[in-house]
């Protein structure tokens, strides 16, 4: 569609001429009442409002997966693997911490709140069936972040302190632990498994 300027004059009336008018043409027809811009806007709303209605986040969810027991363990494990695994994260940043490798930790740092505690320890929160216990999943899950900065603050350099670090990376696999052992209160009649 292509829009071109048109000046368009009024007709003469009383014997004098009104303002002229620039309008814009195209090559849809312009609403020239007001009741016909009224039926326009009407029935755009109605499209606006079909369409989003038809997407409902109704329809969104039943692409995901359902909710199972299995679903439910492994997410959990997932982050019991992180923790405890030898090729698990926090035995790597252990490692790192062992060698006061701050450079390393600092790196690792930056990178793993992403890839450990929004991936792996959110989809696991969002099996807690309690508000109790999803307020306080959110809050662990805080601890962990704020673990993790710990570390990667007294690993920067004029600042480092192994001291400091270690502080952060035991408190880190307590949160860790707080966080396994909530899954002990999930209530698995919720999702009717």
């Amino acid at each position: 569609m292509s829009f071109s300027p048109v000046v368009k004059p009024q007709i003469k009336k009383n014997n004098s001429y009104t303002d002229t008018k620039l309008s814009m043409s195209s090559d849809v027809e312009q609403p020239s009442t007001r009741r016909q811009v009224m039926k326009q806007t009407v029935s755009l709303l109605a499209f606006t409002s079909a369409t989003t209605l038809m997407s409902s986040p109704a329809e969104a969810k039943k692409d995901k997966e359902p909710v199972t027991r299995e679903g439910i363990t492994a997410a959990f494990q997932a982050v019991r693997d992180g923790l405890e695994s030898p090729n698990g994260g926090v035995k790597q940043l252990q490692a790192l911490v062992e060698k006061e490798d701050f450079a390393g930790i600092m790196e690792f740092t930056q990178n793993y709140d992403l890839e450990f505690r929004k991936a792996k320890m959110g989809k696991a929160r969002k099996f807690m069936t309690s508000k109790e216990e999803k307020d306080r999943a959110v809050l662990v899950c805080n601890a962990v972040t704020f673990d993790l900065i710990g570390m990667n603050k007294g690993s920067r350099p004029g600042q480092q302190d192994i001291n400091q670090v270690k502080k952060y990376f035991s408190e880190l696999e307590t949160d860790i632990n707080t966080f396994l052992e909530m899954e002990k209160g999930i209530d698995f009649s919720v999702y009717d498994l």
